[in-house]
């Protein structure tokens, strides 16, 4: 009986080998691509499902206007099969070196086909603004992108890949309905945020994006002034600000004008929750 027990076991234990290796194996041959922000993730993911895996650039609490890569990130670049691009600052600057030191990187632009708008300040001399993550109806135009570089890399996955991407698109609809729905009854459109990243949010959405930073820095007295007059006047009572910028300006303005300091974090990768909790917060300091 005990000999009958013990070969079992041995059986068992051999099938449970077997199957850990091949999922070893299986996690080891699952390709990896690239994007820079973690929004992307959440993108790539909503369309890709597990059959990549998804390596992401910016570490978090970074600010995605001030990065330099490091060897250890572009290792893991070198890695990847596609690299999805944002239009960020750090990407331009290495894309030509991309190319060249890494001939077999798939590069995938997520923005192709959206009209970009200029930045706010005059310390971007006309540059464009990348954000336009934050606008749910353009995300719609980057699935399709990502949708595209996908099926080319892995044709053998279109029909899972064009299920997926179907469910998102609806689902973006839908969360451009729950956003317009929750700021419908707003009297003012004026909001006050630290860095200009919401410009493509604040056009859907019909509102006024007002930076604190000027030209990309924290104000100056004068400046400063400026903006408690105008904060004042509006009866402004909420300023937001993003995780990795300062907030010496911002809390000034709190303190002058008593009003309160709300976080939001224009990089989370939880971005539909991200989304909706930015529109409530807008909805009532906008009442």
């Amino acid at each position: 009986m005990v000999k009958k027990i013990f070969f079992l076991f041995a059986i068992l234990l051999s099938f449970l080998n077997l199957t850990w290796a091949k999922d070893i194996k299986n996690h080891k041959d699952i390709p990896t691509v690239s994007v820079s922000i973690p929004p992307q993730a959440f993108f790539v993911e909503k369309i890709a499902g597990d059959t990549v895996k998804i390596n992401i650039i910016l570490p978090p609490n970074a600010n995605e206007h001030h990065f330099e890569f490091k060897p250890s990130v572009m290792k893991k670049l070198e890695q990847s099969k596609i690299y999805f691009t944002i239009g960020l600052e750090f990407e331009k600057i290495f894309i030509d070196k991309f190319h060249h030191n890494f001939p077999s990187l798939k590069i995938s632009n997520m923005q192709k086909n959206i009209k970009l708008l200029d930045f706010q300040d005059s310390h971007h001399d006309h540059q464009k603004d990348p954000h336009t993550w934050l606008d749910p109806i353009l995300v719609q135009t980057m699935a399709l992108n990502i949708y595209d570089a996908l099926i080319q890399k892995y044709p053998e996955n279109k029909n899972f890949y064009k299920e997926n991407l179907n469910k998102f698109l609806a689902e973006l609809d839908n969360l451009n309905l729950q956003i317009s729905s929750k700021l419908e009854n707003i009297k003012q459109k004026e909001f006050i945020v630290y860095h200009p990243s919401w410009t493509y949010f604040a056009k859907r959405y019909h509102l006024i994006q007002i930076p604190v930073e000027i030209l990309g820095k924290e104000p100056k007295i004068k400046e400063l002034k400026q903006l408690i007059t105008f904060i004042k006047d509006k009866q402004i009572k909420t300023i937001f600000v993003q995780n990795g910028f300062p907030e010496n300006a911002a809390k000034t303005l709190a303190h002058q004008c008593d009003a309160q300091i709300y976080v939001i974090n224009h990089l989370s990768k939880d971005w539909e929750k991200e989304l909706l909790k930015f529109s409530d917060a807008l909805s009532k300091s906008l009442k």
